[in-house]
């Protein structure tokens, strides 16, 4: 079976093949970029996104969307951590925390599966952690540079790639992996 993740983000690739190719799913990179709608809501943001891209390209898609949901900022950024971090970057959110000790946090990923025509299927997986007390240089996105893994001291941009990856609560990858395998 192909499955076309619409995404640009390369770990986001290397992380789907990684899981998928051990069920016999090849995943195929579609850079498309479809519109979201604004919500707060990272499934129904998701499922917009894979309904839309699945009728254009009349393919069977895979969308993500995800965010960081802060504990002491009730949630805040959520769904509008894209946003947020083009606005505020990592540094907003160490000055938002500034003597905060409630650091905890998660990454939440939903994956969106569609076909032309279909209801999407969605997937959920959290990833647990808390926000670094100063902003850590390397690479990766913004929010790379404060999120650290729960059972971890380093954020993800102190790590390597596959490092990262390893952290990442990959269920909703296996539960749809499964589902695609029993149906498909």
């Amino acid at each position: 079976m192909k499955l076309y993740y619409v995404t640009g983000n390369e770990l986001k690739i290397k992380l789907a093949k990684k899981i998928f190719s051990k069920y016999g799913i090849e995943v195929i990179q579609n850079d498309m970029d479809p519109p979201e709608i604004q919500s707060l809501d990272c499934k129904k943001v998701a499922d917009f996104s894979s309904s839309y891209a699945a009728n254009i390209l009349n393919e069977r898609v895979l969308k993500n969307d995800s965010g960081l949901f802060i504990d002491a900022l009730n949630g805040f950024p959520g769904a509008l951590s894209k946003f947020a971090e083009d606005t505020i970057k990592s540094e907003g959110y160490i000055k938002l925390l500034k003597g905060e000790k409630n650091r905890n946090c998660h990454w939440e990923e939903v994956l969106s599966f569609a076909e032309p025509n279909s209801p999407p299927i969605s997937f959920t997986s959290i990833t647990k952690g808390k926000i670094a007390e100063e902003v850590h240089e390397g690479r990766g996105y913004d929010f790379d540079k404060i999120f650290i893994p729960e059972n971890d001291t380093r954020t993800f941009s102190e790590m390597t790639e596959e490092e990262q990856i390893n952290c990442f609560n990959t269920n909703a990858y296996e539960k749809l992996a499964e589902y695609l395998k029993k149906n498909y």
